[in-house]
Parts: structure tokens; C-alpha cells; sequence
């Protein structure tokens, strides 16, 4: 189906320099934890708050698992070799990156993976610390934990990207940040004849659970609780913290506690039903590779064994197949890491029982709209294919010179985000209000330091655009391009406060002034995170074309 191979591209999380206020510390005596596998050695440095320095404590690149190379290739993670002492005082090595379709490769590495990550390997199966140093120094009672896992359209990305450095989380919201790498495109979704074991085909996903469940073994080594952790992320990373919720009963043990979906989730997302015998993409990628010759598991076998890692990620950016985007691996239903029908078990109540904030951008899709350059015919035709009827419908939906919409291009933003991400965001709240504390945020924050310098994508189709809210959540502002503006402080303030205040108590409003879904008797259950001018907040009711898309069919069907 056409849907299979443009649809996760649209998972991705924007990248940019992150400099963090933070200043080595040389006073501070070195941090040291010995967990499962040895002694780690960290580093201190110091975050300057409202009232001063804070230190914080940072173990970066901790192995959580044995590296997934040679033998292992293609393989679930195992437990890491024991160590006596190793020193943990830099990333990891990211996984393999997979950036196409390759005619747009230097705009989706400029806006996505800038500055580059550190060396990609498939020894990437590395966790990032960061704690508040008073753990150490006071014996303070354990802290909340916050797991963070980064998007990118399950072809790319990796936690050692500037932008996501816990120190502010860790220093000035006393929680212990974690951030995890995981595999992504075949190497993490292996979707191959020869893997019959359906879950052994979801390594992403297995990686994910692996981390967490170092975070259970080893969090309190850190200060941390671990019966406390909420899970959180961007796009792919949101998918991932609802397929987690999806996964799990309402009664059932769990590693966490709560979760945060920012721009993404699963439940009600227009992706294509589960098809665990689709094989386009592992065929075309066997092609590329010449190991087509045998039964399924002589060709696994020669992609495992005969092919490099270079090999295997160039194929899988230089072919095309269908609007020239690139071979996507998605994941099997196996209805235990990934279940098929997310929608049907959250409006049973049969998940996870835990308090979510969910969220969208006011302009999440105009970076996957940029590319057609005024041609809304061409856009509609991508990805609704010959559905006159559907087609024709969206345009009287949305026509121009209304809401804001002067051309084509405001006009195809609007339609992708509303269908894509805004509107599955509303329906999963309206649903997940009726059995639990449900938080939804529209973040609609600008500022000339979150801009993205791309010449191809002009600042006025950029808006508060896919994944520009997480430099704000962290407080990772890129004071390089220009300085901070006060309101920008104040956003970031305001967000990560009520991320980490959600994360110390679930159960209450993450600000007070924010209520559930559905509680607030004048409709004001959204909270607006900033302006097009200034870093305000407050409840504001939310307009949308949802009920049109419901009227379609988007609610209740996957594509």
C-alpha cells in the first residue's frame, strides 16, 4: 500500500546546536557508581538557575547491553560483559542512521541530525545518566525518573544529541534524566521471512524494554526511584512510549509509571493495519544487496554474514521505490512488544493504567510539506491516492484565504498536521479522560533561536514546527543563531517544570491551572504553550477540523 513507504518519514525529531549553560566543575569530586556490571566513572558540571550554580552529575555512554555485532547481528539485546572500573564520561557510539529518500538528504540531515552524531556503529546500545549531585552529597531521598526516547522516523536518531542533555531536568527539577539509544530502519526492524519469532523482529522496541528495565536494575545507584519513572519522547519516541502503554494491562507490572507523548502516538494514528507478511521492503533491500540467491534463510543469512554495515544502510538510503522515498521497515504485530489493535484496547481501558500528557504543534507538518513547493494537487495525490471523493472534500475543508490560509502552502500544512498528528492526538485524550488523568498541550512557540537556517525551508512556512518544542523542554537553547529571548526563558521554564512536576506526582495537574481533558466546564482543557510572539501559557480552548476527519473514517480505521 502506498501509505507504507512515505507515512514514517514523518517520525522524525529536529535537531540543532544545543548549548547548554553548563561549565565544567573541577572542584567537585569525580562521580563514581558501581552498578550491575562495575564501577562507573562519571563527571560533574554545574547549571546556573535562578538561584545560583546547581551541580550535576553525568554518565554518559553506559553499555545496558552486549554489542549487537557479528554474531549478534539482527539479534535481541543480552546483558553487557562484566567491567572492574570504566570510565562513562562521553556518548556512545550512535546506531546506524538512515537518512533519504536521497535527493533530500541534506535538508533531512540539516533539520534532523545537525551537528552530527558521534561515530555510528552497531556497537550503539548505550545509556546516559544525569542526576542531581546533592544525591550524593546529602543522601537525599530517591528522585523521580524521566526515560526519555528520541524520534526519527525509526530510521534515525540517538540520545547523544545536544538538544537532549538531562542536566537541566537533573539540576534545577531534582529528577534523574535518562536517555537511551535504541536500533532503528533494518537493523532494529529486521521485518525477514527467516525471523519467524514475530517479536525478534521488533529490536527497536526490545531495546527500548531493555533500557528500562537497566533503569529498574541499576536507577538507584543514581539517586533514582525506580518505581517511579515516566516515559516520555518526541514523534517516534511518543509512538514508542504508547506502544509501551499499549502493550501492558491495566493490571499488570510495569517499569513506569506515566508517560508524555509530544507529537506522536499509536493508539489512533492513520498508519496501514498490521501486514507481518509485507515483505516489500526486506525483498527490495535483498535485491540491493545481490543476496537474493536460496530460500528465505540462506538470504538472511547472506545480508548477516556477507554484507557490511556501510553496505546495508547504503542500500537502504539510495533505492526508491514509491514517490521517491526510501524502503521502510516498520514493525510486526506481535501482541506482546507491539499489539495490532491499540485503538480497541484503549477505549476498553485494557492498558496500562497511568496518567499521560499528549501534545501536538500548531505547524507539525510544515516540514513534510515543504517539499511540494505549492503543489497541493501533487500532495493530496501522495497520500490519498486516487480517492477523488476524499480529495475533493479536504479542499472545501480547508479553503483559501480562511484561518490563516493566504497560499498553498499554509494550506497543505494545515490539512498534514490536522490528519497526522493533531487530530489522533484529540481523539486519543477524549478517550483516555474517561478512565485516567489525561493532560493535552498545543505548543505554538517561535522564537529566532528555534529557527532552522535551511534556505530551502523559508522561516515563514516554518512555524512552530515538528519537534521544535524540545529545545524548549529542555532548556537546551541555541544561543548561537541569536540570543535568548526573555519569554523563550520563561517558556522553558514553565514546560520543563510542569514535565518534571507531572513526573514527581502524576496524579495532579502538571501546572495548576491546567485541567483534565474534559473537566473544564467552559471547554478550556487545552494548554497553550506560547505564541507566535511571546513565551505566555495558559488554558485556552482548541478549534479543530477533527470531526471532519472523523466523518471520513480516521477515527475509527488505520488506512
Amino acid at each position: 500500500m502506498y501509505f507504507s513507504t512515505v507515512i514514517f518519514v514523518l517520525f522524525g525529531a529536529v535537531a540543532q546546536v544545543a548549548l547548554a549553560d553548563e561549565v565544567s566543575d573541577a572542584l567537585s569530586a569525580t562521580p563514581t557508581a558501581t552498578i550491575a556490571s562495575g564501577r562507573i566513572i562519571g563527571t560533574t558540571t554545574s547549571i546556573t538557575g535562578p538561584s545560583g550554580s546547581v551541580a550535576v552529575n553525568k554518565f554518559l555512554g553506559i553499555p545496558y547491553a552486549a554489542a549487537p555485532t557479528g554474531e549478534a547481528r539482527f539479534t535481541p539485546p543480552q546483558p553487557p560483559a562484566q567491567w572492574d572500573t570504566l570510565e562513562t564520561k562521553d556518548f556512545g557510539n550512535s546506531c546506524i542512521q538512515v537518512f533519504a529518500p536521497l535527493s533530500n538528504r541534506p535538508f533531512v540531515e540539516a533539520v534532523f541530525n545537525y551537528p552530527p552524531p558521534k561515530n555510528e556503529s552497531e556497537d550503539c546500545l548505550y545509556i546516559n545518566v544525569f542526576a542531581p549531585k546533592k544525591g550524593w552529597d546529602l543522601g537525599s531521598p530517591p528522585y523521580p525518573v524521566m526515560y526519555w526516547m528520541y524520534g526519527g522516523a525509526w530510521k534515525f536518531g540517538n540520545a547523544g544529541q545536544s538538544m537532549y542533555d538531562g542536566s537541566h531536568f537533573a539540576a534545577l527539577e531534582d529528577v534523574v534524566l535518562v536517555s537511551v539509544n535504541y536500533r532503528t530502519n533494518v537493523f532494529g526492524l529486521p521485518i525477514s521471512p527467516a525471523i519467524t519469532n514475530l517479536t525478534d523482529r521488533n529490536l527497536a522496541l526490545l531495546d527500548q524494554r531493555a533500557g528500562l528495565q537497566w533503569v529498574q536494575d541499576n536507577i538507584h545507584h543514581f539517586g533514582g526511584d525506580k518505581s517511579r519513572v515516566t516515559i516520555f519522547g518526541e514523534s517516534a519516541g511518543a509512538y514508542a512510549t504508547d506502544v509501551l502503554i499499549t502493550s501492558y494491562a491495566p493490571s499488570a507490572p510495569r517499569p513506569f509509571q506515566a508517560g508524555i507523548m509530544e507529537s506522536g502516538t499509536y493508539a489512533y494514528l492513520p498508519i496501514p493495519n498490521c501486514n507481518n507478511s509485507d515483505y516489500l521492503a526486506w525483498n527490495t533491500l535483498i535485491a540491493a544487496l545481490n543476496c537474493t540467491a536460496g530460500d528465505a534463510t540462506a538470504q538472511f543469512n547472506c545480508v548477516k554474514y556477507n554484507r557490511t554495515h556501510d553496505d546495508i544502510k547504503l542500500a537502504q538510503e539510495n533505492v526508491t521505490t514509491i514517490y521517491n522515498t526510501t524502503i521502510t521497515f516498520s514493525h510486526a504485530c506481535d501482541n506482546i512488544t507491539h499489539v495490532s489493535d491499540p485503538r480497541t484496547r484503549l477505549e476498553n481501558n485494557n492498558v496500562a493504567d497511568v496518567p499521560v500528557v499528549l501534545g501536538t504543534n500548531t505547524a507539525d507538518g510544515s516540514f513534510y510539506t515543504i517539499q511540494y513547493v505549492f503543489n497541493t494537487a501533487r500532495y493530496l495525490q501522495d497520500y490519498f491516492g486516487n480517492n477523488e471523493t476524499l480529495k475533493n472534500a479536504i479542499l472545501n475543508e480547508y479553503p483559501l484565504n480562511e484561518e490563516g490560509r493566504s497560499d498553498e502552502q499554509y494550506r497543505m500544512q494545515q490539512i498534514h498536521t490536522d490528519w497526522f498528528f493533531h487530530c489522533p492526538t484529540v481523539w486519543y485524550a477524549q478517550t483516555s479522560t474517561q478512565f485516567k488523568p489525561t493532560y493535552r498541550y498545543l505548543f505554538n512557540a517561535t522564537f529566532n533561536n528555534t529557527r532552522v537556517q535551511w534556505a530551502l525551508w523559508p522561516v515563514e512556512y516554518q512555524g512552530a514546527y515538528h519537534s521544535s518544542e524540545i529545545p524548549i523542554v529542555f532548556t537546551n537553547l541555541n544561543t548561537t543563531i541569536a540570543p535568548n529571548d526573555a519569554g523563550e526563558v520563561d517558556l522553558s521554564n514553565a514546560m520543563r517544570g510542569a514535565w518534571a512536576h507531572f513526573a514527581r506526582d502524576p496524579t495532579t495537574a502538571p501546572i495548576g491551572t491546567w485541567p483534565r481533558v474534559g473537566a473544564a466546564a467552559d471547554g478550556r482543557d487545552v494548554m497553550s504553550f506560547g505564541t507566535d510572539t511571546k513565551g505566555m501559557y495558559g488554558p485556552v480552548n482548541d478549534s479543530n477540523h477533527c470531526q471532519f476527519w472523523a466523518d471520513h473514517g480516521f477515527r475509527t480505521r488505520h488506512l
